[in-house]
């Protein structure tokens, strides 16, 4: 049988309101599905850490620290195989109100000081991350990493059954 490089081996929609006490099912959420495609510990970690960075802002800015507006998130992930990278992709939509997307950009990193560093995280992270406004009102947030074909499939598989 022939295998399909572009399979999704898990994927997860999920609508939450935006408040930081969704934070930590949303990051254990997006760790088990990479760790699951064959995403290692510290890359698993480093989408996780984006994808709070990218929520807590909506929360903070996007709605103004209300926890009344709902946030949809959609992760999908490619298995690695010695033929294929791993993918993850993230979707993130709000209802929040537009705003301009040159806006969209992290303090200037010499200006030391607590906070502002969300959008330099996701942009350094990421492969891909592209913000833009919903047809209806809101702003949606792509993004996509990828990684590298497995060398040995048994390890990756062995490996997701530990966890």
């Amino acid at each position: 049988m022939e295998s399909k490089n572009t399979t999704c081996s898990a994927s997860a929609k999920l609508s939450v309101p935006a408040s930081p006490a969704w934070y930590g099912t949303i990051r254990n959420l997006a760790i088990q599905l990479c760790r699951n495609c064959g995403v290692d510990d510290r890359d698993s970690g480093s989408i996780a850490l984006v994808l709070d960075e990218a929520v807590s802002n909506i929360h903070r800015h996007g709605y103004q620290g209300s926890h009344d507006e709902m946030i949809d998130l959609e992760i999908k992930g490619i298995k690695a195989t010695p033929e294929q990278p791993w993918k993850i992709t993230i979707c993130i939509k709000d209802r929040a109100m537009q705003i301009e997307l040159d806006k969209i950009k992290s303090r200037d990193l010499e200006d030391v000081r607590p906070g502002g560093l969300g959008v330099h995280l996701i942009k350094s992270i990421m492969d891909t991350a592209i913000w833009s406004h919903r047809k209806n009102g809101g702003m949606q947030l792509f993004m996509e990493k990828q990684g590298e074909p497995t060398t040995n499939v048994a390890d990756v598989e062995k490996e997701s059954k530990l966890l």
